[in-house]
């Protein structure tokens, strides 16, 4: 018996990287269009549909890159690491869940520290700091310099 049942299950790296690049094109042309919905605005006052769309397309552009220079090995692609994805996924499914009930205190060290648990490097210090200069950052640039009415306590 020649037959390799796991190479018949995982693909290749090559193969993956295309169908990680193609997922990317998508989502940015996604992005990209439902921008426009928002409004683009002009150079000298842009619109709230500016940054989803150039966000839209850097997600295309690394999209590409990644479909046009991924390595031609025919290795088997690394085993996809589930507890990482997961944690990360919930993270930023609890930080949507809590900005507006909880504020941005919460919902900023729910999304630091359930994070924080897929990199067993991590200690609780190193999550702390992170959150602490998070939290800072994102009072400065979206609450003080840009307006933003996050509420940093629930409301």
């Amino acid at each position: 018996m020649d037959s390799k049942p796991e190479d018949s299950v995982s693909p290749n790296l090559k193969a993956r990287n295309k169908g990680v690049a193609l997922v990317l094109v998508f989502i940015g042309a996604y992005v990209t269009y439902k921008a426009f919905g928002y409004g683009l605005g002009e150079l000298s006052r842009l619109g709230a549909g500016a940054l989803p769309f150039i966000l839209g397309i850097l997600i295309i552009l690394v999209g590409l890159f990644i479909g046009i220079f991924s390595p031609d090995g025919e290795e088997p692609a690394p085993a996809t690491k589930w507890r990482p994805v997961v944690l990360v996924l919930s993270a930023l499914l609890a930080f949507a869940l809590l900005i507006e009930s909880a504020g941005l205190i919460v919902a900023t060290g729910a999304l630091v520290f359930i994070s924080g648990i897929a990199d067993p490097e991590h200690t609780w210090r190193s999550l702390l700091a992170i959150y602490i200069f998070l939290l800072g950052t994102v009072y400065i640039i979206f609450v003080r310099f840009l307006s933003i009415p996050f509420d940093m306590i629930g409301g």
